[in-house]
């Protein structure tokens, strides 16, 4: 980097970019910027993100009114409600029926023909108190099943000694349905400690996880790289070992297009594993990089414990909008006017205002989940900022506190325009995807826009740390992060790729230890609702290693641009450097790499 760095945005050009007085001097420029000298940034895009959220609340109250939830558990087809009471409509006598003891819909199939879109509202529905016979009840719906619609044993009284076997069958596939849910139940109950149990080990290994990311950074990276290596080399042996010592079933010629295809992955797999092999010799020096960078994310992490909690919080209020968004989306998708199509078939049609309630409440879900990531991302990006920056490291007053009260009090307008540009460029990306209909040509409009999307998301976190550390607006900000990302994009690569590649791995590790420790604690208790358990600790153990390492990832990405706005404001002699003495390794190592002799 160090060449690199040098010709890049001089410390003179900071102070233009923080537009400070031309007399003032370098010392005069505090990084990250006090909270007195801050102003608020791109207010207008706060105000929008407000009113476009309160626009939509007419539009969801009219579907909320509109709309009855009961009618997911089906109507007939005279828009009569199952297991209730229903209202009476003049125009139509068949309405206003009492099914409070007829709770589940039969739905007739067999009577459905070529009707396009109205397959449904077309259909003979009618609710009854249980399912007939050649009936599947799944929750409150009774559909025919196959066998009975193709044939009409059924209706002839079931004389033959097959008819009443099979009817015996098909009332024990019921009953069997029924119970699924009591069987998980009392199978969870029952298990509870064990699943407890599990969960905690897993939050365990994340932070064992962590501590050996900090005491034995390059074991650990060096491990997991050997490791992958190792696991390739074994898959693509095996593969070549089947292909020289085919089974006997191979032997055969009818077997010839699977012998090719196994010869075909072998060389596939050998080709990958080389390239990767290769990729690791030439990144040896910037692996080791990585590791210096790895090595003081943990350091910060360590220091500021709490910042595990930012990623938490985030979760759960992503996942209260989740829930906003499900549950207004059932009320827009209930949401209609009772209108008769034909005689006799009655349906509840939406109009045009409800189907753009339901787009534009995906929109604004979209771009409130991408804000509240936003806000996340520069919450930890200033605490850690400040921590690279104070000569004190430990003894640090309320970092995170101090970040989160800079951001909801000067920069969420920064957020909320960085976030409207993702949500554009998704509407956008949506819009290219459905309108094209050629497979291949949906293909690659779908990589072309995705790549930029993952661009500009990369643009607008590195964006939203040199706004927690300067304080400036989200599109100056962004610019001087494309100018610092392009004049080191080698290293930006390293750090991002390896980086991210060994975060990963470290996650996967995360999930199939707490896995296979459940195994263990699962001995003995195994039934067919033991996928259930698995399940729970599988999310539980992802959960918690995204979260761990999401701030380890936000942590890596603003001590790099840290490290490069100190190697442009410092010269480690007149103005020492903030960068810890690792850190200054990682400069000498980086000015060895690129041949710097300044």
């Amino acid at each position: 980097m160090g060449e690199s760095l040098s010709k890049a945005t001089q410390p003179e050009e900071l102070a233009v970019f923080k537009k400070l007085p031309t007399n003032a001097l370098l010392d005069s420029i505090e990084i990250p910027e006090r909270a007195e000298n801050r102003k608020p940034t791109d207010k207008k895009f706060i105000i929008v993100f407000a009113v476009v959220v309160v626009l939509l609340f007419p539009f969801l109250i009219y579907c909320v009114v509109k709309g009855d939830l009961s009618r997911l558990k089906g109507y007939d087809q005279c828009g009569n409600i199952c297991g209730q009471k229903n209202a009476k409509y003049e125009a139509w006598s068949c309405t206003g029926q009492d099914y409070t003891e007829l709770p589940y819909l039969e739905i007739d199939s067999s009577s459905t023909e070529a009707m396009g879109d109205n397959l449904f509202i077309l259909t003979s529905r009618r609710c009854v108190a249980r399912c007939s016979t050649g009936y599947i009840k799944i929750f409150s719906t009774c559909y025919r099943s196959k066998e009975s619609s193709s044939s009409n044993s059924y209706d002839l009284g079931y004389n033959s000694q097959f008819d009443m076997n099979d009817r015996f069958k098909r009332d024990t596939e019921i009953e069997n349905l029924d119970d699924i849910g009591n069987g998980m139940s009392k199978y969870l109950s029952k298990h509870a400690w064990r699943i407890v149990l599990a969960c905690f080990i897993s939050l365990g290994v994340g932070i064992i996880m962590l501590v050996l990311f900090k005491t034995a950074t390059a074991a650990v990276v060096w491990g997991i790289l050997g490791g992958v290596l190792l696991f390739g080399a074994i898959l693509v042996g095996g593969m070549w070992w089947f292909y020289l010592n085919p089974p006997k079933s191979m032997d055969t010629s009818s077997a010839k297009g699977g012998k090719s295809s196994l010869l075909f992955l072998a060389i596939f797999f050998s080709a990958v594993w080389l390239v990767l092999v290769f990729v690791m010799i030439f990144m040896y020096k910037k692996i080791q990089l990585v590791i210096q960078l790895l090595k003081e994310s943990t350091k910060a992490a360590f220091a500021m414990p709490l910042l595990i909690f930012v990623p938490i919080i985030t979760f759960f209020a992503e996942l209260i909008i989740l829930s906003l968004l499900v549950f207004f989306s059932l009320y827009i998708y209930t949401a209609g006017t009772l209108t008769e199509l034909i005689g006799g078939y009655l349906y509840y049609k939406e109009n045009i205002v409800m189907t753009i309630t339901f787009v534009f409440n995906i929109i604004v879900a979209y771009w409130s989940t991408q804000f509240i990531i936003g806000i996340q991302y520069m919450v930890i990006a200033g605490a850690v900022a400040k921590w690279y920056w104070s000569k004190n490291k430990h003894n640090l007053e309320s970092p995170i506190k101090d970040s989160a009260s800079i951001v909801f009090k000067f920069h969420l307008g920064s957020i909320a325009f960085g976030s409207l540009v993702l949500t554009i460029i998704a509407i956008i990306r949506a819009l290219l995807t459905s309108l094209t209909k050629n497979k291949n040509l949906k293909a690659c409009v779908d990589f072309c826009i995705g790549t930029i999307e993952s661009f500009l998301k990369f643009l607008s976190k590195n964006s939203y740390i040199l706004t927690a550390m300067h304080g400036k607006p989200f599109y100056k900000s962004g610019k001087r992060a494309a100018k610092i990302i392009f004049q080191n994009a080698v290293n930006i690569a390293s750090v991002n790729y390896v980086g991210d590649f060994v975060l990963g791995m470290a996650q996967l590790l995360i999930v199939l230890i707490s896995l296979l420790i459940t195994t263990a604690i699962m001995q003995g208790a195994e039934s067919d609702y033991s996928f259930l358990v698995y399940l729970i600790v599988f999310f539980v153990s992802l959960f918690i290693a995204v979260t761990f390492f999401a701030t380890f990832e936000t942590t890596i990405d603003t001590l790099f641009l840290c490290f490069c706005e100190d190697s442009l404001l410092n010269d480690g002699m007149a103005r020492p450097y903030a960068m810890s003495r690792d850190l200054m390794e990682f400069v000498e190592n980086s000015k060895k790499l690129y041949g710097d002799k300044n």
